[in-house]
């Protein structure tokens, strides 16, 4: 997306790489600064959502400074070799070439020439003065005289208009080239190019070049605070020390000037401050210096290290300088600029600030509300008193100055006039009540345009001069002057509005500004995407310009700035968001557009990141209350909201709520209304009573709510009940951390009003994207369902401030609480998945169950390349990764880079392998287990288990295969599959299969936070039984050896089998195939036969399991793949590596050679790497059991017993036995299917019975001899 003649950079791997200041950072903060690094590099839109409390804001700074200094790093350099020539020679190709290869070098060392230039200048004419201060003192004097004696005359100078307009011709006769540059420097307000107005020296000798602008990073939020706090962080890091930060704001926030801010409000602030600057002598502000090296001094300080306003404001006082037009004067060589959302999102605020976003990166963060903020920044509200002021402003101010305006000027002032006379007379003729809709009229704006008989009035060029001629400015100074005049003020008539006769009470400056921001909405070219809402108000008829389409804005900033991101922690929905910043069919002109700013404005090219909390899942409960104690419904439609009966069952629910849960409860409602009206039902019915007796109750509307429930909660109360509403001023930017918010809970589904005619307006034209445009006369039925669209809208609309509300719990790592939706519509799933990812999500087990895709358990095998298999899973199937929050994943070997491919790099894994491998450079979010070894490098972790969760479930999987490609793709093996259930909002009961799972993963040494999870999982539908068996020794001693390997076996079998212990024949016959050739003999094949059948041997001598089970009748059939089957197989070398057997183990005397039996894979001259044993028991051989799993048929994965003593276990295996399964037959030798609980057996083998021929011999692998 961004075309680039150096080569692409490489996205640093580690913290330390991004100089990250904590030494043992989230994994998740290392993923954000990756993906925010790759998204900066490519010039990508990225949305990135991490939840409250992960470190957001470190991670922003450390990832893209470190991308900033990457960039300016690579900027291309050139060495001069000193070949012999002069070095003015030298120097003057240097300069050619950076001239045409980096302008911007040149540009700077210009900039920097002058700077030079005018320190030097400054500083010997402050050595002069000292030297002739008498003379300079009368110097001084004769100018003050002439500025003071020149004031009156030109006073009105000041106040008449200059604008040359495109429509003028353009000759330079009528002034010259000085003159018309110092009228143009006058108009865009350059403040410090005054002073050498009378020098006789060249001007533009000394005119200020234009600085270069560097790339850097334009970072906004909503509020001072926290761009504040944003400065704070960036202090913290080593980029604080380093890295020029600019932060820009109000004059308010920045004015050095105590005599003018005192006692000032904003608007009159700032036209005091122009009309200082307009100033001469003793009158101009004493902040605003003659000279310019107090200023560059300034610059400097700001260059060295990352300032916020307090620290430039201070700086600023030190040097007697304006702080305010320091920081925009700073802004070109900032690194770093923060600015608020205003400031960055309006076209018309960036030109005035000076700012450009051209190869610049924009950040915005908690750009939750956006979309919703953009619409209200282009928004605009004009009412009958500033109409009817203006209008009366305006006619006053040309009438006194008409002759001394210019031609252009003229012509725009009548225009202007005009449409204030249209829009005065529209808003004493409107009839609102005949609209249908009761003090309300909604209208496109070409329509309003029409029928306020303005349709013939270019407003597009009035806007144009309202913008460029500063007239505003002008009419305010006017105004100003014009108070004073008590002679006028009789004159005068008194301000009529559409509301009748009143005083005007409104400023001039607000009623211009008003004007302004409304003509700007209206004089847009293309229109199609707003709407004029007319109403009646407290002052009038009010006109409202309504942007409903924020695509054209954010477009603008889109297309220039490099990338664009927005972070914050509730970002879900987010599909919206980008539809609506970047719509496929928007009203974004592309015709003009450039095939990189195409590639720009693409939503397909949006990036959507999200990570879960750093919390643990079991730190969070999220419970849906669907009904209250007496199963009364619980549902708070707006239709419902005057029933008593819900609300005193509501209240109940929030009492005993408030019974169990410690600490501070907040409670949101979905609006002031809903709050009264459940206040005063519960006090009625004694509700409020009951909960102040565990928990004082604290309202939004209390003076000092937040001190008195923090002293509730923390005193010896030690909890407290806040009562606050969605969207109120709780509902944001207030951290109820640990203590303060152990509960949050939603009363409601806080739903926008329908009434609000700007809604209905939005939802409709959004609804109306991507169809046919219509005119700008929107035909709105009276009653129209809502389309699909619209309502998606409307609910994301909803669940964004359900999700900030939510978001004012649970603040770090170690912080819990629970979240509680009083209202049953939130277990509907269309609002359900709208909740933030990191929210285990409420209990829906009505339609839990229909989410599972293997509810019941399947068996599967691994595809094979280019082998169509239906009965098939791919890893990525298996996994899921899109969905994937956390995994167990144990096997022999792990090939860490190929599996990560399969796996998104937020997901946390949990890894366990023979030997612990390093984690990789691009994942940080792992984490290895060691199990314990007693004998290391002979005992083995051969155990193939995934334990995968996901929000509502988890995925229990054994394999038979490595976590490795060969093993997926070109030898086959099997899975077995079951989906659970997963409630953190319950803990279940165990039974046999959790007991043995857990067991089993507290022998691989797995944390206990990992284990513990399982508790909430619901195993009540696991049929199968785990086998599995751990190294003897070390930590087991003491352990009951007996509960692994195949004494493990023979218990699970003996609750299937029905033969009576005394009544006990052998009669299974044992297909048993491995991918590993143990030291096999007869007793070890004796015992493992007789432990098959339900048999315990180990209390039998080995002549009394002799005469039970004699060697004929020993009816196993060990199944190897033979050196002809794996050498003749289609995909070669690769699949041979993977079947284990050596030479001298085969030829071993004592090794039952005549047990060995052909392998008959599924798919021809292909290696099966199964570990199965399919048994066959009864007299017609059609039922019986299926062991699949890791377990090679040998003794060291099954353990070899020892009378006397404990059995000798040498490998950590697992596996899963299906018992009571069902065969159907060919023949005696032959099993066509394999069923097990109504589903078929898939295997990739077929159980035949086929013994080695003389000539056969298992496959050597030469690898292990």
């Amino acid at each position: 997306m961004v075309d680039l003649t150096e080569a692409r950079l490489a996205t640093p791997q580690t913290a330390a790489d991004f100089s990250f200041p904590i030494a043992t950072p989230y994994a998740i903060q290392v993923e954000f600064m990756q993906r925010l690094f790759e998204t900066l590099e490519r010039g990508e839109f990225g949305i990135f959502e991490s939840p409250t409390g992960t470190g957001k804001s470190l991670s922003i700074i450390c990832g893209s400074l470190t991308w900033l200094t990457h960039h300016h790093a690579r900027a291309p350099a050139t060495i001069d070799k000193d070949d012999g020539r002069p070095v003015w020679v030298r120097d003057y190709e240097r300069k050619q070439r950076e001239s045409s290869v980096n302008p911007d070098a040149v540009a700077r060392e210009k900039y920097e020439n002058w700077a030079k230039s005018v320190r030097r200048k400054e500083s010997a004419e402050q050595r002069e003065r000292k030297q002739n201060a008498r003379r300079v003192g009368a110097v001084r004097a004769k100018a003050s005289k002439r500025g003071s004696e020149q004031s009156p005359h030109n006073s009105d100078d000041e106040v008449v208009a200059e604008y040359h307009s495109g429509e003028e011709t353009k000759g330079d006769g009528e002034y010259s080239e000085s003159v018309r540059k110092l009228l143009h420097a006058r108009a865009q307000n350059r403040v410090y190019e005054d002073s050498d107005i009378d020098s006789d020296e060249d001007t533009d000798q000394n005119a200020e070049p234009e600085e270069p602008s560097i790339s850097k990073i334009f970072y906004a939020s909503r509020t001072h605070s926290q761009l504040q706090q944003f400065i704070s962080e960036i202090k913290r890091t080593k980029f604080g020390h380093a890295t020029p930060c600019v932060t820009l704001g109000s004059r308010v926030q920045l004015c050095t000037n105590d005599e003018v801010r005192t006692g000032c409000a904003s608007a009159v602030l700032n036209e005091r401050c122009l009309e200082m600057q307009q100033n001469g002598g003793s009158k101009r502000c004493g902040h605003l210096p003659v000279q310019r090296t107090p200023m560059l001094d300034l610059k400097d300080h700001m260059q060295t290290r990352a300032m916020d306003i307090e620290d430039l404001v201070m700086q600023a006082r030190k040097l007697s300088v304006c702080a305010y037009y320091g920081a925009r004067a700073s802004v070109q060589q900032a690194h770093v600029v923060a600015l608020p959302y205003n400031m960055l999102l309006s076209r018309s605020a960036r030109e005035a600030l000076g700012v450009s976003l051209k190869n610049s990166v924009v950040i915005i963060d908690e750009a939750h509300n956006l979309v919703d903020t953009i619409l209200a920044t282009h928004s605009a509200l004009l009412d009958a008193r500033c109409v009817t002021l203006l209008l009366d402003l305006v006619q006053r101010y040309f009438k006194k100055y008409w002759q001394r305006l210019r031609g252009s000027n003229v012509v725009h002032i009548r225009r202007t006039i005009a449409l204030l006379r249209a829009l005065d007379k529209y808003m004493r003729a409107v009839k609102i009540e005949d609209s249908g809709t009761p003090d309300v009229l909604v209208k496109g704006v070409n329509e309003f345009l029409h029928d306020a008989h303005a349709d013939h009035i270019n407003v597009f060029t009035i806007d144009r001069y309202l913008r460029e001629s500063k007239i505003g400015r002008k009419l305010n100074m006017f105004a100003d002057r014009q108070v004073g005049s008590n002679s006028d003020a009789e004159k005068r008539p008194r301000a009529q509005t559409a509301a009748g006769p009143q005083k005007s009470e409104i400023a001039p400056a607000t009623a211009v500004a008003a004007l302004e921001a409304f003509i700007a909405g209206i004089g847009s070219p293309d229109r199609t995407g707003a709407r004029i809402v007319v109403r009646n108000g407290a002052h009038g008829v009010e006109l409202s310009y309504v942007l409903l389409d924020p695509s054209e804005a954010f477009g603008e900033l889109r297309r220039e700035a490099r990338a664009v991101v927005l972070a914050g922690g509730t970002m879900t929905p987010a599909t919206d968001v980008v539809e609506q910043l970047l719509p496929r069919f928007g009203r974004l002109s592309r015709d003009t557009c450039s095939p990189a700013e195409l590639m720009k404005l693409d939503p397909d090219n949006a990036r959507l990141f999200s990570w879960s909390h750093v919390v643990s899942p079991s730190h969070i409960c999220s419970l849906v209350i669907e009904s209250g104690p007496t199963n009364t419904p619980l549902k708070f439609a707006f239709q419902d909201q005057q029933n008593t009966l819900r609300i005193r069952e509501c209240g109940q629910a929030l009492a005993a709520l408030c019974n169990v849960i410690p600490g501070g409860v907040v409670v949101f409602f979905p609006s002031y209304a809903l709050l009264s009206k459940m206040l005063s039902v519960w006090r009625e019915n004694g509700i409020i009573e009951r909960i102040a007796r565990r928990k004082p109750v604290v309202t939004e509307d209390a003076q000092n709510v937040l001190s008195e429930y923090v002293e509730h909660v923390r005193g010896p109360h030690k909890g407290a009940v806040l009562l606050s509403v969605v969207g109120g001023r709780l509902s944001e930017g207030i951290n109820f951390s640990d203590e303060l918010g152990r509960a949050v809970v939603m009363v409601g589904v806080p739903f926008p009003s329908l009434a609000s005619p700007e809604l209905n307006e939005r939802l409709t034209y959004y609804e109306s994207i991507g169809q046919k445009p219509t005119m700008s006369t929107v035909a709105r039925p009276a009653e129209q369902s809502m389309g699909p669209r619209a309502r998606s809208l409307y609910e994301s609309l909803c669940m964004r401030a359900v999700n900030q509300s939510i978001g004012r719990a649970i603040r770090h790592r170690g912080d819990f609480a629970a979240i509680v939706f009083l209202d049953a519509r939130y277990a509907e799933p269309r609002i359900a998945r709208k909740l933030p990812a990191w929210i285990a999500g409420p209990n829906q087990s009505g339609l839990m169950s229909d989410r599972l895709e293997f509810p019941d358990g399947v068996v599967r095998v691994t595809p094979l390349v280019g082998v169509p298999d239906s009965q098939s899973i791919s890893l990525s199937t298996l996994l899921d990764a899109q969905h994937l929050q956390s995994a167990l994943l144990t096997s022999f070997i792990i090939d860490t880079n190929w599996l990560l491919s399969h796996i998104q790099p937020h997901t946390l894994l949990t890894l366990i392998a023979n030997q612990a491998q390093s984690t990789s450079s691009v994942h940080q979010n792992i984490s290895w287990c060691n199990p314990e070894f007693v004998v290391p490098n002979v005992q083995i972790m051969h155990t193939k288990l995934m334990l995968l969760v996901y929000p509502r479930h988890v995925r229990f999987a054994i394999l038979t295969g490595n976590l490795v490609e060969e093993e997926w793709t070109v030898v086959q093996n099997s899975v077995f599959i079951q989906d659970f259930p997963l409630d953190y909002t319950r803990v279940f009961s165990a039974n046999e299969f959790s007991t043995s799972l857990a067991l089993s993963l507290h022998d691989l040494s797995v944390p206990y936070s990992v284990v513990a999870r399982l508790n909430h999982v619901d195993f009540t539908r696991a049929r199968a039984r785990i086998v599995t068996t751990v190294p003897t020794g070390g930590k087991r001693v003491h352990m009951n050896m007996e509960s692994y390997g195949m004494l493990r076996l023979a218990h699970v079998v003996d609750q299937f089998s029905t033969q009576k212990a005394e009544e006990w024949v052998p009669d299974a016959r044992l297909y048993c195939i491995g991918s590993s050739l143990g030291k096999l003999d007869t007793n070890w094949l004796r015992d493992f036969y007789m432990c098959a059948h339900g048999w315990d041997p180990q209390p039998l001598a080995l002549n009394a399991r002799a005469s039970i089970v004699p060697e004929n009748m020993i009816d196993i059939a060990v199944e190897f793949p033979t050196h002809s089957d794996v050498a003749t197989n289609v995909y070669g070398k690769p699949a041979m590596q993977y079947v284990m057997a050596k030479q001298n183990v085969y030829e071993n005397p004592k090794f039952p050679k005549s047990c060995m039996f052909r392998v008959q894979p599924r798919v021809n001259r292909t290696v099966v790497h199964a570990k199965a044993i399919v048994a066959r028991t009864g007299e017609r051989q059609n039922r019986g059991w299926v062991y699949l799993g890791s377990h090679n048929f040998t003794p060291a994965a099954w353990g070899r017993l020892q009378r006397g003593e404990s059995p000798y276990y040498n490998n950590y295996e697992m596996g899963v036995v299906l018992l009571d399964v069902k065969y159907e037959c060919r023949s005696q030798d032959c099993v066509s299917k394999i069923v097990w609980e109504n589903t078929n057996v898939v295997l990739p083998f077929s159980p035949v019975w086929v013994p080695y021929g003389r000539s056969d011999a298992p496959y050597f692998n030469p690898d292990i001899q």
